[in-house]
């Protein structure tokens, strides 16, 4: 269930689609937005200068009338001064968010370094899932399409939860393409050896197969159109092709403890080449960063 959603915004991000998005996906929720302003610089109160108490105010009052007055969205200020960005997963913690939805910007190098991406650090970091939708533009992004790349894994069936909530939200259809891991090359010369390597690529074929069949069935019983497209052999390439042969309005990325390196270069990907909105989840039992020893957390939204 959808409950809050965190919309952590800079000054400049008041009028992009990332909050038009929310506000779409509250009304149809009924959900209550959390709003955050986050500043990187200046960072601290005695080491500013005259004008610095000014820049750390939130001033979010607007946003908050014309979400709650004109949309009927219920609206809270988290705070009445920005935050730096470390602060969004605390908040998110502390407020029991659903969801955290933030603008993405293509940032250069330089500006990286300097000020880091917060982005991609929340996108790699959270343990709730998070929704980054490019800047540019001022209205929702529409959408009718959406890509789930999935690794023939234990975390492919649980984030299609996600997948089918979205759909159905905006009466989208689902592509579905599998993220083939490397063939391992074959060593040595006794036959054995070759014969075991083709026996094991054999039942791995199987088993992606198996797992294809089971997320269509899975789809199809939930009345979500669904099509499935080629593997992806190499995924930062063939992932943002099918996105922009397909026209893709939203692609979702199921992440786990051992994939959350591969899943953030994915993402940034897709959100840098293609531009479009990337939803990325956590599945499995995995522990909050900030929860106390043996905790653990139930994704879902």
């Amino acid at each position: 269930m959808m409950r809050r959603i965190l919309l952590p915004l800079e000054r400049a991000d008041d009028e992009t689609g990332a909050v038009a998005l929310a506000r779409s996906l509250a009304r149809r929720r009924s959900s209550e937005i959390l709003l955050l302003r986050v500043e990187e610089w200046p960072l601290g109160g005695s080491f500013g200068f005259g004008w610095a108490p000014a820049w750390r105010a939130g001033e979010l009052g607007a946003l908050k009338s014309s979400l709650e007055e004109g949309e009927g969205v219920p609206t809270k200020i988290l705070s009445p001064e920005a935050a730096p960005s470390a602060a969004i997963l605390e908040q998110a913690r502390l407020r029991a968010a659903s969801l955290i939805l933030m603008p993405y910007r293509h940032e250069r190098t330089l500006m990286r370094v300097v000020y880091g991406h917060a982005a991609e650090r929340i996108l790699r970091e959270s343990p709730i899932p998070v929704l980054a939708v490019p800047t540019g533009g001022s209205s929702a992004p529409r959408i009718t399409r959406i890509l789930y790349p999935y690794d023939v894994g234990e975390s492919a069936v649980p984030g299609l939860r996600h997948v089918i909530d979205f759909a159905q939200l905006f009466e989208a259809g689902v592509y579905l393409q599998r993220i083939e891991t490397p063939a391992a090359p074959e060593v040595g010369y006794l036959p054995s050896l070759l014969f075991r390597g083709k026996e094991e690529r054999t039942r791995d074929d199987r088993n992606a197969r198996s797992l294809e069949e089971r997320l269509l069935w899975i789809l199809r019983r939930r009345e979500v159109p669904a099509e499935v497209l080629p593997p992806a052999r190499e995924p930062s390439r063939d992932v943002v092709n099918e996105v922009s042969r397909n026209r893709i309005d939203l692609v979702v990325l199921a992440k786990t403890a051992d994939s959350e390196k591969s899943c953030t270069t994915l993402a940034r990907h897709v959100l840098q080449a293609a531009r479009v909105p990337v939803l990325v989840t956590r599945e499995g039992s995995l522990p909050y960063p900030a929860a106390g020893a043996g905790s653990r957390l139930r994704v879902g939204i």
